[in-house]
C-alpha cells in the first residue's frame, strides 16, 4: 500500500470535507508539534482535526491542547491518520487515543458522504462493539426468548445478558459475531464522529502569565479558562454561549506576528469566538476591561 505524504493527505480531508458541506481552513501555525490542522463549519456544526501518518507519534501536549479546543469551542474533534501504533488504521473501525476518535481518511469519507457510520470500536488493542439496550431487548422478545436462553446460545452467562440491556455496555468482537448471528446487527450502536468525539474535557490548569491576570480580575464564577500550547490561540476565557480567544503576539518578529494572527483568525472565525489580540504588556489592562464588556453582554 502505497502511503500518501501529509500534504496529499491534508488536501484530501480538505476536500472531502468540502464535499460533505462544511466551509473549511487549513491551520499551519505554529510550524512544528501543531495540534489543529483543518478547522470547519456546517451550519451549527464545528469540526477540528489534526492530521497525521502516525497517530502514537502525537504528543501528549499535542492531544491535549486537541481536546481542550473541542471543549473550548464546542467542536469535534478527529485525527485522521494512516497508521496506529506502526499497524495500518482499518476502513470500519474507530481508534481511540487518549479519548479522542483516530480514524481513516476512507472511514471520514463514508461517514460523510455516504452517511456509513462505524460500529466497531479499537480500545487499547481491544476490538469492541456497543450494544443498544433497548434493540437487544426488542429483538430477545421478538424471537420469544428468555434471558437465560439468550445466554446458553451466546456462551455467556445470564448476568451479562442483563447487563446488555440495563446499561450502556461494551462486548468483544467475538461475542458481538455471535449476537449478530441471533439478532442481526441492528443491535449495535453506531458511532456518530460528530457527537461523540470530546466535546465534555474540564479546563486545566492555567500557567500562562496574561491568562492567569485576565482569570484574577475577571474571577471564577462561571467562567472558564483555557490555555493551550501548540495552537496560534494562546488560550480561551469561556462564558455560557461567549468564548473570548486571546492570541498574544508578545516577543515574537513580524513575519511570525503574520503567521499567527492569520490563523487565529481563521479558528476564531470558524468557531465565532471574539479575536483578543496582545501586542505589548499595557495592552492587558485593555484586554481585561474588553473581556469584562463581552462577558457582560
Amino acid at each position: 500500500m502505497k502511503h500518501k505524504t501529509l500534504d496529499e493527505l491534508l488536501e484530501d480531508v480538505l476536500s472531502l470535507l468540502s464535499k460533505a458541506g462544511f466551509t473549511v481552513e487549513a491551520i499551519t501555525y505554529p510550524e512544528d508539534k501543531r495540534s489543529v490542522d483543518i478547522v470547519g463549519r456546517a451550519q451549527d456544526k464545528k469540526i477540528i482535526l489534526k492530521v497525521t501518518h502516525d497517530s502514537s507519534r502525537l504528543s501528549r501536549r499535542e492531544l491535549e491542547d486537541l481536546k481542550k479546543m473541542s471543549s473550548t469551542y464546542r467542536a469535534s474533534a478527529l485525527i485522521v491518520a494512516e497508521k496506529y501504533r506502526r499497524n495500518n488504521i482499518e476502513d470500519d473501525v474507530v481508534y481511540v487515543r487518549n479519548k479522542v476518535y483516530v480514524v481513516n481518511k476512507n472511514l471520514l469519507e463514508n461517514y460523510f458522504l455516504k452517511k456509513d457510520k462505524p460500529i466497531i470500536i479499537n480500545v487499547r488493542g481491544s476490538y469492541l462493539l456497543r450494544i443498544n439496550s433497548n434493540k437487544f431487548i426488542k429483538k430477545r422478545l421478538e424471537l420469544g426468548l428468555s434471558r437465560s436462553e439468550v445466554a446458553n446460545r451466546l456462551q455467556v452467562t445470564r448476568e451479562l445478558i442483563y447487563q446488555y440491556e440495563t446499561r450502556r455496555s461494551m462486548t468483544s468482537i467475538q461475542t458481538a459475531l455471535r449476537i449478530a448471528r441471533l439478532m442481526g446487527e441492528d443491535v449495535f450502536e453506531e458511532i456518530d464522529l460528530m457527537k461523540e468525539s470530546v466535546f465534555n474535557e474540564q479546563e486545566h490548569t492555567v500557567e500562562d502569565r496574561v491568562l492567569k491576570e485576565i482569570k484574577e480580575f475577571l474571577g471564577t464564577s462561571e467562567v472558564r479558562y483555557y490555555e493551550f500550547k501548540t495552537a496560534p490561540i494562546d488560550g480561551a476565557i469561556v462564558k455560557e454561549d461567549k468564548t473570548v480567544s486571546i492570541i498574544n503576539l508578545e516577543g515574537i518578529d513580524r513575519d511570525e506576528s503574520d503567521s499567527k494572527t492569520e490563523n487565529a483568525i481563521k479558528i476564531s472565525n470558524m468557531t465565532r469566538s471574539i479575536p483578543v489580540f496582545i501586542r505589548g504588556k499595557n495592552d492587558i489592562v485593555r484586554v481585561k476591561d474588553i473581556i469584562m464588556e463581552i462577558m457582560r453582554e
